[in-house]
């Protein structure tokens, strides 16, 4: 493949035009939130299963005017052919590594829907890839924007809680119900990337560093898993940087969705969901926490980061953290054994 010309920080009115990389149901729900950014447009969309990308560009046709949006069935064709400016990447996990390594060495800023990749080595690269190029790489961990996950965030770093002892975090989700389509059949083999733990898991995996601002050093971890090795549940036991414990659970087998983080402080207790926070101190009364609406979607900070209007919420730097989590929560299951966070 040729390389691309290098694409400098584009100005807050310049068009930037995107190359979509897997056009399923995620992308689908992504797509729509980039169509509805100013001075934004979707330039191609490529899938290996053409009438997924065909479906894809005629939306994006609608919205951006009638004009056709260009399909391709690879990725290097797309970047040879339409020379974008920004690619998003919302392939299965697996096989997020290569498109993203083609559009940062072509010039690209890139969007990875999360985890960066199941493959620690393969998330390194990509994150010293893109500091080398100097491009933007951001990764689809959401959550960094719920706003009651960021005033927890700010509440235990400033102290307001006490020095932080222990941390509980329970997500539970009905998984095999949710996942039961053909396109999504591939969520339900651990071989091929999928799984409650590095899918929908990886949003408690995220916020678990991210909110304590402690990386995780190791893990000891326990699954149960059918014979297709599907995490039905799992349990783990994290140690963060500065000692402190976490206890994780996440369940693919329950009749409603929970998302919690407990942070017990010395002096205050908070109670975070992805919609709410309430803190307890010392009278013992839980107190619902004020927050502000959400102000940004992962979509369209990752524009404005390629502006260079505000940071990405989530660079492949941080994205690091939960790969490396992933790797030895995936490690210590494995082998009964406590395993070091590499």
């Amino acid at each position: 493949m040729a390389p691309l010309l290098p694409v400098e920080r584009l100005g807050t009115t310049a068009l930037l035009r995107v190359g979509i990389v897997g056009c399923g149901r995620v992308a689908r729900i992504h797509v729509e939130r980039i169509l509805a950014l100013p001075h934004v447009q979707v330039a191609a969309c490529m899938d290996i299963d053409p009438r997924a990308a065909e479906a894809l560009a005629a939306r994006a046709s609608q919205t951006q005017g009638g004009e056709a949006v260009p399909t391709f069935t690879d990725h290097r064709a797309m970047l040879n052919g339409t020379r974008p400016e920004a690619v998003a990447i919302f392939t299965p996990h697996p096989a997020h590594f290569r498109p993203a390594a083609d559009a940062l060495q072509a010039g690209c800023h890139v969007f990875v829907e999360k985890p960066l990749s199941t493959n620690v080595q393969e998330a390194h690269d990509l994150a010293r890839l893109a500091r080398s190029r100097e491009r933007k790489l951001g990764v689809g961990h959401q959550y960094r924007l719920r706003p009651s996950l960021m005033e927890a965030r700010m509440r235990v770093s400033s102290g307001s809680i006490g020095r932080l002892r222990l941390v509980t975090a329970t997500l539970a989700a009905p998984w095999l119900a949710a996942h039961s389509t053909d396109a999504d059949a591939w969520r339900n083999e651990p071989q091929r990337g999928g799984g409650i733990l590095s899918d929908v898991g990886d949003h408690l995996l995220d916020a678990l560093p991210w909110t304590t601002g402690q990386a995780a050093q190791a893990v000891a971890a326990f699954q149960d898993r059918p014979t297709s090795g599907l995490d039905l549940v799992t349990a783990a036991t994290v140690r963060l940087a500065d000692g402190t414990l976490a206890l994780l659970g996440l369940s693919a087998l329950s009749v409603g969705t929970v998302f919690e983080i407990n942070y017990y402080g010395e002096d205050a207790t908070l109670r975070a969901t992805d919609q709410a926070l309430h803190e307890t101190r010392a009278d013992g009364v839980a107190r619902a926490i004020a927050l502000p609406p959400a102000e940004d979607t992962i979509d369209g900070n990752f524009v404005a980061a390629v502006r260079g209007e505000r940071a990405l919420c989530c660079s492949a730097d941080d994205a690091l953290d939960t790969v490396r989590l992933l790797d030895a929560i995936a490690r210590s299951a494995s082998s009964n054994q406590f395993a070091p966070v590499a």
